[in-house]
């Protein structure tokens, strides 16, 4: 009878006010007037995501929940943690540049003690954040770029063996694996001086370390969610952001190889070279370098880190899509080749820095891949202070965080007619001036763009040149159609992969 009256006076009523604040807390939103999606305890609006839907698959509803109300921002739940999705352009307009002083952190989990490699310029917030963004923005202009040029072209030729191989045995080309083969390569060299041989060997043990950063299995997605939730309490257990496997083969990697250079003074033209001048001297240009502060070598490792893996992943992405679709559009691919052609002809057939600044329809059509499978599908941000909302009547607190659906905005079809079409002409001069400034974001925008664009669609525009200069596709029998994107793959994926045939021109 004692056990019966302790359950029925002390946990019924606990299970009661559990339930009850739940209740109250997936209204967080709804009581401040705001739409929101109904979530339910324990996974908030993640529940099946990975499994059955995509995470994109959420963001859609919430997107479009906004418009149908003409809300600005609608509410949903990363488990206990309440999120706001931007549905307005003006609105994304004023968080990534008008009021960027309002939201300049990304709130994301950065534990430099225990997860030096969590310390990248794209997860850090505040003066961290700042401090290495001047740092690493000499690193990124065209002339540095132009200077890794040759290096590209090296690889390009042998990406170009590599695909010929294939077609002279009459097989089905493997396009996503081999992009990544071809982009591991290039900035695997231009990162580190190192040759990968990914093309070589059909693979590397540096895309084996990329399978686990950007597929890793669901539960890690939820634990990276729960992290992001909660951040101090992560801290003080010392829990990591990153696989154990992936830092204890990073870590050594960047530490020996600029041991190694220091030791025999090498210089290359590359990125480690520009991170290692910031390491010595606080700086990458002819200066003084008296007073400068200097990058320690954790920090170094981690720059290396997120520019070598964001590096080769999403330029891999949008060059396997672009090939996709150019072979699903014989007449997009013929009108790219019959421009490639006529500019490397004025360059004496050769694939050169300035001829491939002239290709102005291959640029539309790169856009055009990218608005359709953008390779960072959303923009995180978090209020630094108090923000009060243009056409809302809501005060944002600190810390809120919000996220910009740039797939569910690229695939709008108020903004791009029939957003299912693969249409470059989407990317003509006039068409482009014509739409919001913010309804194209594959790079992000303001001071937190991205800040290797540059070199990423130098990369892909070279591989798009070197296949289609040479080579004809077509959509071989074994890819799995219509296209269906991967519920798992943190950056856009396509179920079964992308499998296309090639002839020779």
């Amino acid at each position: 009878m004692g056990y019966v009256s302790v359950v029925l006076f002390l946990v019924v009523p606990a299970l009661t006010l559990l339930y009850l604040y739940l209740k109250q807390h997936y209204r967080h939103w709804a009581n401040r007037n705001l739409p929101q999606l109904e979530a339910s305890f324990p996974l908030g609006n993640m529940k099946g995501v990975g499994s059955e839907i995509h995470f994109n698959d959420v963001l859609n509803e919430a997107y479009a929940k906004g418009k149908a109300q003409s809300a600005p921002l609608v509410g949903l739940y990363f488990m206990l943690k309440p999120i706001l999705i931007v549905t307005e352009l003006d609105m994304v307009k004023r968080i990534l540049v008008k009021d960027f002083s309002s939201f300049h952190d990304r709130g994301l989990y950065v534990n430099e003690r225990d997860d030096p490699l969590s310390g990248h310029l794209f997860a850090l917030d505040g003066e961290r954040w700042r401090y290495l963004r001047n740092k690493l923005s000499p690193t990124f202009t065209s002339g540095k770029i132009k200077l890794m040029f040759s290096t590209i072209c090296e690889i390009g030729d042998e990406f170009l063996a590599t695909v010929n191989r294939f077609v002279e045995r009459d097989e089905p080309l493997d396009v996503k694996l081999l992009s990544q083969c071809f982009t591991c390569d290039v900035v695997g060299s231009c990162a580190f001086g190192l040759q990968c041989n990914s093309l070589k060997n059909g693979g590397s043990k540096l895309l084996e370390i990329g399978d686990k950063v950007f597929k890793p299995p669901a539960w890690r997605n939820m634990l990276v969610f729960a992290l992001i939730s909660f951040k101090k309490l992560a801290k003080r257990l010392r829990l990591p952001v990153l696989p154990g496997e992936v830092t204890s083969f990073f870590m050594p990697l960047v530490t020996e190889t600029v041991a190694d250079r220091e030791r025999n003074s090498i210089e290359r033209p590359d990125f480690l070279n520009l991170l290692i001048q910031l390491k010595n001297k606080g700086t990458v240009e002819d200066e003084t370098t008296e007073g400068l502060q200097k990058l320690t070598l954790d920090e170094v490792a981690a720059q290396a880190f997120v520019f070598f893996f964001a590096g080769f992943e999403t330029s891999s992405t949008t060059l396997s899509f672009a090939l996709f679709e150019l072979a699903n559009n014989p007449d997009i691919q013929e009108r790219v080749r019959a421009e490639v052609l006529e500019k490397l002809q004025l360059h004496d057939g050769k694939i050169t820095y300035d001829a491939l600044k002239e290709m102005t329809y291959l640029d539309q059509v790169i856009n055009e891949t990218l608005r359709m499978y953008p390779p960072v599908p959303q923009l995180i941000r978090v209020t630094t202070q108090p923000y009060k909302v243009e056409g809302a009547n809501v005060t944002l607190e600190p810390d809120t965080m919000l996220m910009i659906p740039i797939y569910a905005i690229h695939h709008d079809a108020s903004i791009y007619p029939d957003p299912e079409r693969f249409d470059p002409d989407r990317f003509a001069l006039a068409a482009t001036h014509a739409r919001h400034t913010h309804a194209f974001l594959p790079f992000g925008d303001g001071p937190r763009n991205c800040i290797g664009m540059r070199f990423g669609l130098l990369e892909v525009k070279f591989g798009i040149v070197q296949m289609v200069s040479k080579l004809r596709f077509t959509v071989s029998e074994r890819m799995q159609m219509p296209l269906r994107m991967s519920k798992t793959a943190s950056i856009l994926e396509a179920e079964g992969g992308i499998w296309l045939n090639a002839t020779k021109l």
